[in-house]
């Protein structure tokens, strides 16, 4: 039964792998070409469909990949420690497979098939305002492929939590649910009597597990309702509903989400980091007073994502005043964890491997992204960098130079296990290692640099004055995209089997198969693989230049004039409904009553005012200049001025 359930857990494990792999090749890409847009004036993308690849791109790299790739070597993790992954715990985990798949595959569909392109957190109101560029129905299909990939995240949790709380697996005295879970969390190490054990104590790698499994179902069931509400909306089964409640319940989800990758990545961290130094992990029962503060910290913190959203004096600037510190207390499992992970290498017996690299420079990764995080918690900085290209070189530094290199550095050490082959060459995985911690730090250091200059995110075009750092940056990521093909070649040769059987030392570390000559075979594979991304990348760039150029020479609708010349408040009010201001504005005579944006009936501007804001965007509004005509400005100016 043993070695059935162990069997399962790394076919599940492997399966999660290959798939988030794949995942990770066409979301890449997609970055890849937004960056290009950018940089690249002459091949800009449509604008449209910049924003459908900005949403696909979002949501493939971070969830499709990161954590569906964390979420399957969770599986393996826990089997490699002790506890069996079989029954309800196993075929919540084959559900959660067929539900990420599907939802990812439904967001790949609806973005750039069908043009949905209103970012990858979706803020409502914003996808049913697609300003004629997607419908209601689109909107359904991608809020219905979301709920897949939430519902994916639930059944995980509910498969991990069943596989942790197994009482023999466990080792719990108690059979109560409630100490079980505790004991889970590492209660034990605390209270030894109330949560306790017999013969071990609880493995540390489960207690980062058994957190997020309970967190992620508080967090994600409320987005689900969120979603289903979206569906029937685009049905027209239900009306809107109010646009900061529903803002509210996204964080309440996307904070928390945050940690479905960070949480099962800790867990390989503590399992893989003792393995390669030789000794258990340092400081260990320090980490469980840690992770007591993680467990309720983590699903109330959501407001410090909207602390710009509400004006100061309401109730929820002191919301906001709480949420500050709570954030704060979010910092001792990261500090603590790295404390312990640091000290556990420190003089020890460390195996240096491709591996090892990888997640060394993952802790790396996970301090400078925690030191950059620690600014967006504090009001009064994130008042400065809030909807700039600070967040994005954020949560990319996050994402890639912590999360990603810790998912390579757990497939480098773990596919060997998980196929039976030997790592195909460690030469390869060592440069894929540095060029991609190299070639991220300039990028998303370039980001940081360009948020703290007050460069917008979310901008399909950036001002210009911030262009020059954009071009700088583009030899970096085209660096950062070629060494991740280098990962994939690694990856297809271990599991086809290339480098022979895999064999271990002591430790359960896979040795390195023999160095071996470039041979013609391989330099013919290497430019097969070569030939293949670039003919894959010119048909994305055909398509989006074809899908550009036929949205550009579409016949433009003509709005009869009223034969002055003049700008027209008639025609202002058409422009305002097609353009999709009254998603964010609440504006009286457009019977508007959007709330992302300051309302306009009492704002008091002149034609001219509201001409150049259009123009040129303010805040996180984006310029419609391009997208409107000068003339188009000038009427929906008109219109809203009252001129």
């Amino acid at each position: 039964m043993i070695d059935t359930a162990h069997d399962a857990a790394r076919q599940a494990a492997l399966r999660y792998v290959i798939w988030s792999t794949a995942i990770l090749g066409l979301s890449g890409l997609l970055g890849v070409l937004l960056r290009w847009s950018q940089a690249v004036p002459d091949t800009r993308l449509g604008d449209n469909f910049w924003y459908a690849a900005m949403t696909a791109h979002g949501l493939g790299t971070f969830v499709g990949w990161a954590a569906f790739a964390v979420m399957g070597l969770a599986w393996w993790v826990l089997a490699s420690v002790g506890f069996p992954v079989r029954g309800f715990g196993l075929r919540m985990a084959r559900l959660t497979w067929w539900l990420m798949v599907l939802g990812v595959a439904g967001v790949v569909v609806t973005t750039v098939l069908m043009g949905f392109a209103a970012s990858w957190v979706f803020l409502y109101p914003l996808p049913f305002y697609g300003a004629g560029q997607w419908g209601a129905w689109t909107t359904g299909l991608f809020s219905f492929s979301v709920l897949l990939a939430g519902l994916a995240i639930v059944t995980w949790c509910l498969g991990i939590l069943h596989t942790v709380l197994n009482r023999e697996a466990l080792h719990a005295v108690s059979t109560s649910v409630f100490r079980r879970f505790g004991v889970a969390i590492g209660w034990g190490y605390l209270l030894p009597r109330t949560f306790a054990t017999n013969p071990r104590p609880v493995p540390y790698a489960v207690i980062p597990l058994a957190v997020i499994g309970l967190d992620m179902i508080i967090a994600t069931l409320p987005l689900a309702g969120l979603l289903v509400y979206q569906i029937f909306e685009s049905a027209g089964w239900v009306g809107s509903t109010d646009a900061l409640f529903a803002k509210n319940i996204l964080w309440w989800f996307g904070h928390p989400v945050v940690y479905l990758l960070l949480f099962p990545a800790v867990a390989l961290y503590y399992w893989l980091i003792p393995r390669y130094a030789g000794r258990e992990l340092v400081a260990g029962h320090v980490i469980a007073v840690a992770w007591t503060f993680a467990v309720i910290a983590n699903v109330v913190v959501w407001a410090h994502h909207i602390y710009l959203d509400y004006p100061e004096g309401s109730i929820q600037s002191q919301i906001n005043v709480v949420m500050q510190p709570l954030t704060f207390v979010l910092v001792l499992p990261s500090a603590l964890s790295l404390y312990s992970l640091a000290f556990t290498i420190w003089r020890s017996r460390f195996v240096w491997t491709a591996a090892s690299t990888a997640l060394f420079l993952g802790l790396v990764g996970w301090l400078l992204a925690g030191l950059s995080g620690v600014v967006n918690a504090t009001i009064a900085l994130d008042v400065a960098v809030h909807n700039t290209l600070w967040i994005v070189g954020h949560f990319h530094h996050m994402a890639l130079l912590n999360i990603g290199l810790l998912i390579f550095g757990a497939t480098y050490a773990l596919l060997p296990e998980l196929t039976g082959n030997a790592l195909y060459s460690e030469r390869i995985a060592r440069w894929h290692v540095w060029l991609t911690f190299v070639a991220g730090m300039v990028v998303f250091g370039i980001w940081l640099v360009q948020g703290l200059d007050g460069a917008p995110r979310r901008f399909a075009v950036l001002p210009s004055e911030y262009d020059t750092l954009t071009r700088v940056s583009l030899p970096f990521v085209i660096v950062l995209a070629l060494a991740q093909t280098l990962y994939f070649w690694n990856v297809i040769q271990t599991v086809r089997g290339r480098a022979g059987a895999a064999a271990f030392d002591e430790r359960g570390i896979p040795r390195p198969a023999p160095a071996r000559d470039w041979s013609v075979a391989t330099v013919e594979g290497a430019v097969m693989l070569l030939v293949v991304a670039l003919v894959f990348a010119g048909a994305a760039a055909g398509y989006i230049v074809g899908r550009a150029t036929a949205e550009s020479d579409a016949p433009s609708t003509t709005v009869p004039t009223d034969g002055t010349g003049a700008p027209s408040p008639g025609r202002g009010s058409e422009r305002f409904a097609s353009a999709g201001c009254g998603g964010c504005h609440t504006f009286g005579p457009a019977g508007a009553t959007g709330t992302v944006g300051p309302a306009l009936d009492a704002a008091g501007l002149t034609t001219s005012q509201v001409a150049a804001i259009v123009s040129a965007g303010r805040g996180a509004m984006p310029s419609f200049e391009g997208r409107l005509s000068e003339d188009e400005i000038e009427d929906l100016a008109a219109f809203v001025s009252g001129g």
